[in-house]
């Protein structure tokens, strides 16, 4: 099985996420030089700072299954820091956890995309995601007084969990769960539930956000 560096963090990343980080810690300052000299990808999985973790260098993965990431861009600082561009790969399950060499390396075996990514319940499950979505982004965009005629989304259904779960806002827990999932019904039904939850919020939102921008204009005065 192959070996992965490990970067354990407190999100979560799917494939084709676009992820900056700082780097500032100094072993995976080291994890950032040995991929740039070896070219291959690590894996950012998902950690919980306990109240025994007082310090990052007590962080450890909690979670088994992560996304590969690629470094595509990397800036270094005069005292050793980095800003660096990745992009999410593939997921993978970790096996073994093999320690720190300085940072976390673990056997690991990647998961496939799943089974029923072209199921005729896998386009059931697409449709109501993709419209939950789209008013999704027209209520955000309501908020800010502005509207956008269409929007792309892509065409199957699993494409289309890793691009709103790497879009919308909910907690690391919940992503977490979309992304270990092996059935794209069930990511896309997961992501379903999450944007009507958000959806009834932001609908609040924009109906308190008119009516005191009318208030304000004098409109029913």
């Amino acid at each position: 099985m192959p070996e992965l560096p490990l970067f354990p963090l407190q999100i979560v990343v799917f494939p084709g996420e676009t992820v900056p980080l700082h780097i500032f810690e100094p072993r995976y300052r080291q994890l950032v030089k040995d991929t740039l000299e070896s070219g291959d990808p690590f894996g950012i999985v998902l950690t919980k700072r306990t109240r025994q973790s007082a310090t990052p260098q007590d962080r450890e993965p909690t979670h088994e299954v992560g996304c590969t990431v690629r470094m595509e861009s990397n800036e270094v600082f005069p005292d050793g820091r980095f800003n660096i561009g990745c992009i999410g790969e593939r997921r993978f399950r970790i096996v073994e956890k093999l320690g720190e060499r300085p940072y976390w390396v673990a056997e690991v075996e990647f998961i496939d995309d799943p089974d029923d990514r072209d199921s005729d319940g896998a386009y059931v499950a697409y449709d109501a995601a993709a419209g939950l979505y789209r008013d999704h982004l027209g209520l955000a965009l309501a908020l800010q007084n502005s509207w956008q005629r269409s929007y792309r989304l892509p065409r199957q259904p699993y494409p289309l969990v890793n691009h709103i779960a790497s879009r919308i806002e909910a907690p690391a827990t919940v992503k977490q769960e979309i992304l270990k999932s092996e059935s794209t019904v069930e990511q896309l039904n997961l992501l379903s539930r999450i944007l009507r939850a958000s959806n009834r919020q932001l609908t609040d939102r924009v109906h308190l956000h008119h009516r005191q921008r009318y208030e304000g204009l004098g409109v029913g005065n």
